[in-house]
């Protein structure tokens, strides 16, 4: 279901860099030379974003989202602060971006039933039962579209505890990136975690692995998982629920994926 649509074409030569403290946020600024072109293409892709919204630049900021280029050249969207459309939340980001004369932008907003998957994992107490128990706690907050079967890995990081139990849950969700994590750190919460060292032993641990396509980074959290590829834990059981789904940065396969860290 497409959520929002925009587009927006910019006169390059008019563009002043000066507007570049106000545009470009500091990991464009990084990644890129900024000269008019490209300053020119970050402002048409950001007012293409903000009408897909149906809000306009109103309560929006440019510095709320940043444009990026892939190693490959194409444009993703990055979400410091995730904003729903007025029509309603969406997981998948499309956008493209010519120049000539002209800098030229179209950007659509899409919601696409699941796409967004959870890690679940734990090594403390009984196991099984709490992954039976977390997927009840998720079935409340979410529709569950799938869940791969449960596989045994060595910790991870911190290798001097228990084995683990993972798998991977697809579900379903109106929820925002920033509301599924306040709902998934409650059901850890209720289930007994408690936070005393990284990497350390935990009844339950609730990762949002990837929201559709979308790529959001901020103080409380990161998507895609900032270390899913190196995760045996994530892969494997992600691949036998969506062997075909694409990493939203790295544009490869789960399948892929699972090839290279297997080699």
């Amino acid at each position: 279901m497409i959520i929002g649509f925009g587009n927006d074409i910019v006169q390059i030569s008019r563009v002043d860099i000066k507007l570049e403290r106000r545009i470009l946020t500091q990991e464009e600024k990084e990644k890129k030379n900024v000269t008019q072109e490209y300053l020119a293409g970050r402002f048409a892709l950001k007012e293409s974003y903000f009408k897909a919204l149906y809000t306009g630049i109103s309560n929006n900021s440019f510095q709320d989202i940043s444009f990026l280029n892939r190693t490959d050249g194409s444009i993703y969207l990055v979400h410091h602060r995730y904003t729903p459309s007025k029509v309603g939340t969406y997981n998948f980001v499309h956008a493209t971006l010519s120049h000539d004369s002209y800098a030229y932008a179209n950007l659509i907003l899409e919601k696409l039933p699941g796409k967004v998957f959870i890690g679940v994992g734990t090594n403390v107490g009984d196991r099984k039962k709490n992954i039976q128990e977390a997927t009840i706690r998720l079935e409340k907050i979410a529709h569950i579209i799938a869940i791969s079967e449960i596989i045994e890995t060595e910790p991870y990081g911190k290798t001097d505890q228990p084995p683990f139990l993972n798998c991977v849950v697809e579900i379903d969700t109106n929820l925002t990136p920033d509301e599924l994590l306040e709902n998934l750190l409650n059901i850890e919460k209720e289930m007994g975690r408690v936070r005393i060292e990284r990497w350390g032993p935990r009844i339950i641990d609730l990762d949002i692995l990837f929201y559709g396509n979308l790529v959001v980074k901020n103080e409380r959290l990161t998507i895609p998982h900032y270390d899913f590829e190196n995760r045996i834990f994530f892969v494997k059981p992600m691949n036998e629920i969506a062997p075909n789904f694409v990493h939203p940065i790295s544009l490869k396969t789960i399948n892929h994926l699972l090839y290279e860290l297997t080699q």
